[in-house]
């Protein structure tokens, strides 16, 4: 048999291979944070107060507003003022009150696209095909003394993520990710613990963030809320004044 023949068989092998392993991880991983009962959720409200590194011993207010892969809103309140961050469909805003920009303004398309994943409420690796993503089973890895599985989610040309997933429990314990920004790459790791379920489903209700444009924090979620109304107008840009 021709050797080249012979070599496009055997990679087809192995990426078959680790095409089945990284389905069947994902398949775990997907059972273990509830399953289907993830397609009962349509709005999410969170609550966390967040402890930051550049503000030792400072809590801060933040609530999270979800309608799932739709609009998603974010607010941080200190000292009387707050932030706001929104996407809604393809558009998003925000405002900083903290820099004096009290007025709304629009979000680049690529600010757009790294917000965009706070409105998939099942996270990337349920119904990834479907979502257009692609995946790859990276091997084992140690973090921290455990070993976990490592899969690689190709998202779009500009945004990879990497999934690590506790071969005990099947939550993901650690998230990387890698995108471009406004013609900046930027590597962020996340760290999850403490999962609870709510709902049906399983959330971390810590979430240990290592950003290097929003820096160091660690949020403890302190409520989350499963298809509550949304009034969707909070979603809409503010005039300005």
């Amino acid at each position: 048999m021709n050797r080249l023949l012979v070599s496009g068989i055997l990679c087809l092998l192995v990426f078959a291979a680790q095409t089945q392993t990284a389905d069947e991880i994902i398949a775990n991983h997907l059972q273990a944070m509830g399953g289907n009962a993830w397609e009962t959720v349509k709005t999410m409200k969170m609550e966390t107060k967040i402890s930051v590194e550049a503000a030792p011993g400072m809590e801060i207010p933040m609530t999270m507003t979800v309608v799932n892969q739709k609009a998603a809103r974010v607010d941080v309140s200190v000292m009387g003022m707050t932030q706001s961050s929104c996407i809604n469909g393809e558009k998003g805003w925000s405002n900083n009150p903290f820099a004096g920009k009290m007025d709304a303004e629009a979000l680049s398309s690529d600010q757009v696209m790294e917000m965009k994943d706070m409105t998939d409420l099942s996270g990337s690796l349920y119904n990834y095909e479907a979502k257009g993503y692609s995946v790859e089973y990276m091997g084992k890895e140690d973090l921290e003394g455990t070993e976990v599985h490592k899969i690689k989610i190709i998202k779009s040309p500009t945004k990879t993520e990497y999934a690590l997933i506790d071969p005990q429990s099947w939550y993901q314990i650690k998230n990387i990710t890698v995108s471009t920004v406004d013609g900046k790459e930027i590597s962020a790791e996340t760290i999850y613990s403490n999962f609870k379920q709510e709902g049906g489903v399983v959330f971390p209700y810590t979430i240990e963030q290592h950003n290097p444009m929003m820096g160091n924090s660690v949020s403890m979620v302190t409520a989350i809320r499963i298809n509550e109304a949304v009034d969707e107008k909070i979603f809409e840009m503010p005039a300005k004044n």
